[in-house]
């Protein structure tokens, strides 16, 4: 079935697809939730309940998103080019069980109503494209985290809890000495109080693209760091691979994703993805942001990998 719906999207016109495609997606999704109920789908925990398993369990962690699906079933993303050793990486992540691992997957296998209605109709049309991957690599019976825990705001209708969510979630490397893997132009935390709480912290600045190419010289880098320090990652794909390496080296890991990005969003009441001063945000297609030149920055880069 599958290889024949992949046959007609191939054959027919962007322009009809566009029109149809969201009218099948809401029609599998409504027989889905309204009439076929759970078959496959994972059980995932709420963005609360996954951050505080987080904290009471001392857990690293891996998101997996739409970004590496795309991956694994061998699509380009706009940063990070197809590589069959990340793909076929990725696939064997997501499905790995490990003790103080917690694997995160987004929480839309259920009813999805309560998100804005830009996300509703994005995973309606992204669970029609790519469920079938989804139900391939997903282990029934596992309880997985939200994916969502580092984008609590824009995605959700009810922004009431949201700051609560921030609280919960900055906590988590409160009073730690953090070390960032990021893309040279991330900067996550400047400008704001993500990390202000944190004993100290650390930056591997790495590509902002295609960072997969640059794997072991990014884990050459980090594995400089003492194993008593947090690693917080935010490099898109290429993270899963090396947050899962540093882990089973014994590092604790967290993959944070775009939290800075949504965090500023958060701060500046936004419903939208504003571009901000000195940062990469690739989902709007900021790309080239202004230098940044504050010492407290400059001054916690431990390496560069360009």
């Amino acid at each position: 079935m599958q290889n024949l719906l992949n046959h007609v999207r191939t054959i027919t016109p962007l322009a009809i697809r566009k029109k149809v495609g969201p009218i099948l997606g809401y029609l599998a999704y409504w027989y889905r939730t309204r009439i076929r109920g759970p078959v496959w789908e994972p059980r995932v925990l709420s963005i609360s309940e996954t951050i505080q398993k987080i904290r009471e369990q001392n857990l690293s962690v891996i998101r997996f998103g739409d970004g590496e699906l795309s991956l694994i079933e061998h699509s380009n993303l706009g940063f990070q080019k197809y590589d069959t050793v990340l793909a076929n990486r990725l696939s064997e992540i997501l499905r790995v069980e490990e003790e103080n691992l917690m694997i995160c997957v987004p929480s839309i296998f259920d009813r999805i109503e309560h998100l804005t209605p830009i996300a509703f109709w994005f995973e309606i049309h992204h669970l029609f494209r790519h469920g079938h991957t989804w139900r391939k690599f997903l282990i029934p019976g596992r309880t997985y985290g939200d994916a969502f825990m580092t984008r609590p705001y824009l995605t959700f209708k009810n922004k009431r809890d949201t700051g609560t969510l921030y609280t919960a979630l900055k906590a988590l490397w409160e009073n730690t000495d953090v070390v960032l893997i990021e893309g040279t132009q991330s900067r996550l935390g400047v400008g704001n109080d993500l990390f202000a709480d944190c004993t100290s912290v650390k930056r591997i600045l790495c590509p902002p693209e295609n960072a997969h190419a640059s794997h072991e010289a990014i884990l050459h880098e980090a594995n400089k760091v003492g194993k008593e320090k947090l690693i917080l990652l935010s490099l898109g794909p290429a993270a899963k691979l090396l947050a899962y390496d540093l882990f089973k080296q014994g590092y604790r890991v967290i993959d944070i994703g775009h939290v800075d990005m949504e965090y500023e969003m958060f701060l500046r009441n936004t419903d939208r993805i504003v571009p901000v001063r000195y940062k990469y945000f690739n989902e709007i297609n900021e790309r080239n942001p202004e230098e940044c030149a504050d010492p407290v920055y400059t001054s916690q880069i431990i390496a560069t990998i360009l």
